[in-house]
């Protein structure tokens, strides 16, 4: 049975679920990528997909907020040895189990001290959920297709491969996290091992 160490990183008020939430705007996004504007006239149609932007280090990035579930103030994070390089521990939400990511080690950048803007990030994807720790939410916004661009691979480190693309918006830039490309990421040996095992010959009885 594992021995789980808890490193705890910040002490947060919480309620009784054990965590404390921070609030979601109101979103709409549809299967078509169109968000409702609501003007004086009535309802309006506008091409956009909405995202949710934060801080890494000195960096800013988005995520697509049909992604997020919640976001929570961070709370305590159990290690779990021999995990993932990237993975921080896991937390426990509401009676659920799950894997908190830090994105700042899978980047390369100098490890962060927590403090009262360090939120975590709870995504889905279909095997489940999962959060992301990151320093500050910045803003929620909606970008057209025309600001976004794709990313020239070869002048990135290899670390940035988990980007989408990134919006240019004016002379502001921010890459846009890959949720898949995450998840390739944290199941690659998981996939290894089943297809080892799918390739061994039964065993006699």
């Amino acid at each position: 049975m594992l021995q789980l160490q808890v490193k705890k990183f910040v002490s947060f008020s919480s309620d009784a679920a054990g965590a404390q939430q921070v609030q979601l705007p109101y979103q709409d996004d549809t299967a078509s990528g169109y968000i409702n504007d609501v003007t004086d006239e009535g309802v309006v149609q506008t091409p956009g997909v909405q995202y949710i932007g934060f801080k890494l280090h000195k960096e800013e990035f988005l995520l697509p907020m049909s992604l997020v579930r919640e976001i929570i103030m961070l709370t305590t994070i159990t290690f779990v040895p021999g995990a993932k390089f990237m993975m921080e521990g896991i937390i426990a939400l509401r009676g659920e189990i799950m894997p908190v990511l830090n994105l700042r080690r899978f980047l390369k950048f100098e490890r962060g001290k927590a403090d009262s803007t360090t939120r975590v990030i709870i995504l889905h994807c279909d095997y489940g959920g999962f959060g992301v720790i990151v320093d500050d939410i910045t803003e929620f916004v909606r970008l057209q297709p025309s600001e976004i661009e794709s990313i020239p691979q070869n002048f990135f480190p290899a670390e940035y491969k988990i980007l989408a693309g990134v919006s240019r918006v004016g002379d502001r830039i921010r890459g846009i996290i890959d949720l898949d490309k995450i998840v390739a990421e944290l199941t690659f040996d998981l996939k290894e091992e089943t297809e080892n095992e799918d390739e061994q010959p039964a065993a006699d009885h």
